[in-house]
């Protein structure tokens, strides 16, 4: 759960509830949340105590790769512990104690920035995504990472990720995907991409959106615990 969110946590100290993750416990489900204002990364998950629940709080992002790092692929099950009125957070296993400070403050409404609907849906397979994007990150860097995304639908859908560079010329690489409603083309971050590729686990992924100026959304295919939301960049010319 941390991995799939702990990348879009701000490093930007100036909006200190942005570095770190929200975390909130509702009737045993679990939601992990993290933005940047570029980007917005939520997954959720069942807990086995159904009675669960805890107020929404904020660890620091750092904190939280730490106890990603200690814990490993381990199957151990961890204790979360809210001591009363002392602004900390505890995580035990049998071996490892990991404290934190919690970060003061109200997180955004991440909520109201998911957009409940698209124009246009994608479902491609993660690797040769992941793949394109990062051959058209060598071209981006000048465009400050600037990619564009064109969706093509039919029986022989397609998506297109390209880069231009002044120096070193253009990339476009076309990957087959399952392409439903309207054609479009729209422009990432394509690190961002490539962080949440990266990051998302599964063979195939969903990437909807609506229009040029709209977010894009992207969704593990497959599962419905974890959705990935990017603020899309000016085409230009």
């Amino acid at each position: 759960m941390i991995a799939h969110v702990v990348f879009a946590a701000s490093h930007d100290d100036a909006r200190p509830v942005l570095t770190g993750l929200l975390v909130s416990i509702d009737s045993g489900e679990m939601t992990l949340a993290a933005a940047d204002g570029y980007r917005l990364s939520v997954r959720t998950a069942h807990l086995s105590t159904p009675e669960a629940s805890i107020p929404p709080s904020i660890i620091p992002a750092r904190a939280m790769s730490e106890l990603m790092r200690v814990l490993g692929d381990g199957d151990e099950t961890v204790t979360m512990i809210l001591p009363p009125d002392r602004g900390q957070v505890v995580f035990r296993t049998k071996s490892i104690e990991v404290v934190s400070q919690l970060i003061e403050g109200s997180y955004p409404d991440f909520q109201s920035i998911i957009p409940d609907s698209y124009k246009t849906r994608a479902m491609v397979n993660t690797t040769a995504f992941l793949k394109a994007c990062k051959a058209a990150d060598i071209f981006a860097r000048e465009s400050a990472h600037s990619a564009r995304l064109r969706m093509v639908p039919g029986p022989g859908g397609t998506l297109e990720v390209s880069a231009t560079s002044a120096e070193t010329g253009s990339n476009q690489t076309v990957v087959e995907a399952t392409v439903e409603g309207e054609p479009i083309e729209i422009a990432f971050n394509v690190r961002f991409l490539v962080d949440v590729l990266n990051a998302v686990g599964t063979p195939n992924v969903y990437i909807e959106t609506t229009k040029p100026s709209s977010e894009g959304v992207i969704r593990a295919a497959g599962r419905d615990d974890f959705i990935h939301v990017i603020m899309p960049m000016h085409l230009g010319k």
